[in-house]
């Protein structure tokens, strides 16, 4: 597309600014511009937005043979996504829409969708409430963390999930969602399925005042062995799992990543019997649905050698895979969008060739 310098427009109180490099606003630090940008702190500002977005037409898109609507990408902190080097032709709107409270039954938290998913779960254990602590220290939004059903250490989003108020951009209403409505899977939801149709503004977590922890992880048992926490708190536990993110993933204020870029693939149990004759070790975690759900990082780590994977880029940066986990992909300075992408074409073929296994990406792209 072709960018002018960086203007704004006005619409009533809502500004919008062109050629916004997004950039810096991903963790992995890389990515070409928008077309238009804006910031929206409340649900009404979201439909002046998509308003805004709806009264221009994209008319230079590709194989189109006319105007269609501009395209709208909902922005929470960029943690799980990574934005093609031409960027996004269309209105990049960044949810700030803050807020937490407690429901009057005293266990029930709910959280406006441009909060700290962080923030959120410090909020949870300063009150005593159990369910979230174990998803310490994941970066993004409250409104991104249902959208890939987040997970860590035994839990996930949908755990405790109760309702949510999303935009309908079809008919641009309002619903409540419960959590049957969200159709959660492994890293994926609704959301997912039909992406760009609802923009999440509010979540509801039911939690607990004397909950039990989940402490069946394996390195959550090692680290509270090691530390020799018996009978930890809940304050505890949220220390403890900050700790092993911390030790284990890169700090993505320093570098250039989205955390895990692959999902865990499942397998059926004859696959799984195979491959742990052929690399014995081989962790597996027996499914509801009768499969086996591999890990992905030991394979990358034990059977594909790419722990530590590094690539020169033409820019001059470097792309690769982070020391400490496979699974994790870094760049620095310089490394492009493509260089990203042709190291997790790299990492699927070694997988494929190795273990038969066709893996997926977590991470969301965007052009």
């Amino acid at each position: 597309m072709e960018l002018t310098p960086v203007a704004v427009s006005w619409c009533n109180t809502m500004k919008f600014l062109e050629n916004i490099s997004l950039a810096e606003y991903t963790t992995f630090k890389i990515g070409g511009p928008a077309r238009f940008f804006c910031i929206v702190k409340n649900e009404d500002e979201l439909i002046e937005a998509v308003k805004f977005a709806r009264s221009r037409k994209l008319v230079d898109a590709p194989n189109s043979s006319g105007a269609n609507d501009l395209p709208i990408l909902i922005l929470g902190g960029g943690s799980n996504m990574l934005v093609s080097d031409a960027g996004f032709n269309g209105l990049v709107i960044k949810m700030e829409y803050k807020g937490i409270d407690i429901l009057e039954d005293g266990v029930t938290v709910s959280a406006c969708a441009g909060e700290s998913w962080d923030s959120l779960v410090e909020y949870s254990v300063q009150k005593g409430l159990y369910g979230l602590e174990n998803l310490s220290a994941i970066p993004g939004t409250v409104g991104a963390a249902p959208v890939q059903n987040i997970g860590a250490y035994g839990a996930e989003v949908s755990d405790n999930l109760v309702f949510m108020r999303v935009l309908d951009l079809k008919d641009m209403k309002a619903y409540l969602f419960s959590k049957e409505d969200c159709r959660f899977g492994y890293r994926d939801s609704i959301f997912k399925r039909e992406r760009g149709r609802y923009v999440i503004l509010v979540v509801a977590f039911k939690l607990s005042k004397g909950g039990v922890l989940k402490m069946d992880y394996k390195d959550v048992r090692e680290y509270l062995n090691t530390h020799g926490m018996t009978s930890p708190s809940l304050v505890d536990l949220r220390k403890a799992i900050i700790d092993i993110r911390t030790a284990k993933l890169p700090d993505w204020k320093k570098w250039g990543t989205a955390g895990s870029f692959f999902k865990n693939p499942n397998v059926s149990v004859a696959q799984f019997d195979e491959l742990k004759a052929k690399y014995p070790g081989l962790p597996g975690y027996p499914e509801d649905d009768g499969t086996v759900k591999v890990s992905l990082g030991w394979i990358l780590d034990k059977v594909c050698d790419a722990r530590g994977l590094t690539f020169d880029t033409a820019g001059g940066g470097k792309v690769g895979t982070y020391g400490k986990q496979a699974l994790v992909l870094v760049a620095q300075a310089g490394a492009k969008a493509e260089d990203v992408l042709a190291l997790s074409r790299e990492l699927m073929h070694r997988v494929k060739d190795k273990t038969g296994i066709v893996i997926e990406a977590e991470v969301e792209w965007v052009c």
